[in-house]
């Protein structure tokens, strides 16, 4: 099929420029000079008219913008819905946010998919089988608005790209279309899908969607007879597209840093019981309403997450417990030095928790989080209380270098949101001292694989931890107290928020 016959034959069906290009399977960079690629494909350019029109009032002639009416996008590549596109962003709150980057998502009603395949249907009937009946004869109208209208929007906003689609730093720029027509289009789709595709009795219909559209509406699988029973083809002229609304969503950004528990009554997550709160506070609430309402104004969806947790009774100190908050929606995508010290300072003012090395991280880092979680080492001090004083004997049961295994069944009090499971876990090292002032009562230096339940390990549970502690020397053993002294996880890097910029 020479190129020139089908332009003309879509020329005259009232197709615009740009789709026309579109079934001469443009790609890339040939939607920008359109003259330029008309010429490469042997094919005559003619620039679109703009419609003469008498001013009545004063009787003078005056040039405006053509009403596109495409057949095929319906306006949405037209210069006029452009012009409105842009002048309609610039009203929304875009300022707000302080990202470089955009990503442009229309969202558009099914009649223009509808019009597609009725071009289609035209084409095969114009050309015959020069047309493919299972390959569109045209490039999709979401690549073409890709290549023409995103460029178009960061030139005019002077923004970047997103490559990442609105996670890489940029803002998403949700736009919703309509067309007065579209509630007859879907009455009209209804019913061929019902004549089309068949379900058997008593089987769920199938809804029809834009991913069936996309899927099962070509023409190998619908008769030509029967789609123009319900539609018109080719398609003919009708009103541009309606530009509904226009939502701005700020990029999802990542904070990170250590948090250093202090109080023995905080909990890691909200705390509660049969409905009713049982502590005033907790580790991701703080953090959470400290750092992020610098980023965002609802709170409610961000996410806090951390290599691990401490149960409430127990302190995690030293260098403390990486942790990341993921923030949907940001109006900030950086983290200033200043910023981050109040964040820390405020949270320091709780006197139940301390954050240090407040930072923005990239997405990719989220693996250190969690990647090798049971292989990571985990430090721990307890203090322990023994039933008889304490012997030299029993030091050296306890001194144990070389480490060794125990078998850990789930312990009672987490059955409730852990499955019952006995698991293998790795005491790597572990140390015992006599307490100056009591003999009954010791220090447990433990080093442990991630995910070994240390009060278990400590009193083992009525024999569901093998060996304990306890077993190892022949006498009950309580747990007074524990604290998390060590996390081997030398992330996030080490800043000092202090230093002003």
């Amino acid at each position: 099929m020479i190129n020139q016959e089908l332009v003309d034959y879509l020329k005259g069906l009232g197709v615009c420029t740009i789709c026309q290009l579109r079934y001469l399977k443009a790609r890339g960079n040939e939607y920008k000079d359109l003259k330029e690629s008309f010429e490469k494909l042997n094919v005559k350019y003619t620039e679109e008219a703009e419609k003469v029109i008498l001013d009545e009032d004063n009787g003078t002639v005056c040039k405006k913008p053509k009403h596109e009416s495409c057949p095929c996008c319906l306006g949405l590549f037209s210069k006029s819905f452009q012009s409105q596109l842009i002048e309609s962003i610039y009203q929304t709150d875009i300022n707000k946010f302080e990202c470089n980057d955009i990503v442009v998502a229309i969202s558009m009603p099914m009649i223009v998919q509808t019009r597609q395949l009725a071009m289609w249907y035209a084409l095969l009937d114009k050309f015959g089988n020069k047309i493919d009946k299972e390959r569109a004869p045209d490039v999709p109208l979401k690549e073409a608005i890709k290549l023409i209208i995103n460029p178009i929007i960061c030139k005019e906003l002077k923004k970047g790209y997103d490559a990442n689609g609105g996670g890489g730093g940029g803002i998403m720029i949700n736009i919703q279309l309509s067309h007065n027509q579209e509630e007859d289009n879907l009455n009209k789709l209804k019913q061929l899908h019902d004549r089309a595709f068949p379900t058997a009795p008593n089987t769920k219909r199938q809804v029809v969607s834009r991913g069936v559209l996309d899927k099962q509406y070509m023409p190998k699988r619908i008769k030509s007879e029967l789609f123009k029973e319900y539609f018109t083809v080719p398609p003919p002229a009708d009103d541009c597209l309606k530009l509904d609304s226009i939502e701005m969503i700020g990029p999802t950004v990542f904070v990170a840093g250590r948090y250093r528990k202090i109080s023995r009554k905080l909990s890691h997550t909200p705390w509660i019981l049969n409905g009713k709160r049982v502590m005033e506070d907790s580790i991701e609430e703080i953090i959470i309403g400290t750092v992020a309402p610098y980023f965002c104004k609802d709170t409610s969806k961000v996410i806090f997450m951390s290599s691990g947790r401490e149960d409430v009774d127990v302190r995690c100190l030293a260098k403390g417990r990486p942790f990341v908050l993921e923030i949907p929606n940001s109006v900030h995508t950086t983290l200033p030095i200043a910023e981050a010290n109040r964040m820390e300072s405020e949270i320091d003012k709780s006197s139940k928790l301390s954050v240090r090395n407040l930072q923005m991280v990239q997405r990719e880092e989220l693996v250190h989080i969690k990647s090798g979680e049971e292989q990571k080492k985990k430090y721990y001090r307890a203090l322990c209380k023994l039933r008889d004083p304490a012997t030299l004997d029993i030091l050296k049961k306890l001194d144990i270098p070389e480490g060794f295994e125990i078998q850990q069944k789930t312990p009672i009090r987490v059955l409730h949101r852990r499955p019952l499971h006995t698991r293998p876990r790795m005491i790597y090292k572990m140390k015992a001292w006599v307490h100056k002032d009591n003999l009954n009562v010791l220090v447990l230096d433990v080093v442990s694989q991630a995910g070994t339940y240390i009060k278990e390990l400590v009193h083992g549970e009525f024999g569901r931890t093998t060996p304990s502690v306890s077993s190892l020397i022949g006498q009950p053993v309580d747990i007074l107290a524990l604290d998390v002294m060590a996390i081997d996880l030398d992330w996030p890097k080490e800043v000092d928020n202090s230093i002003q910029e």
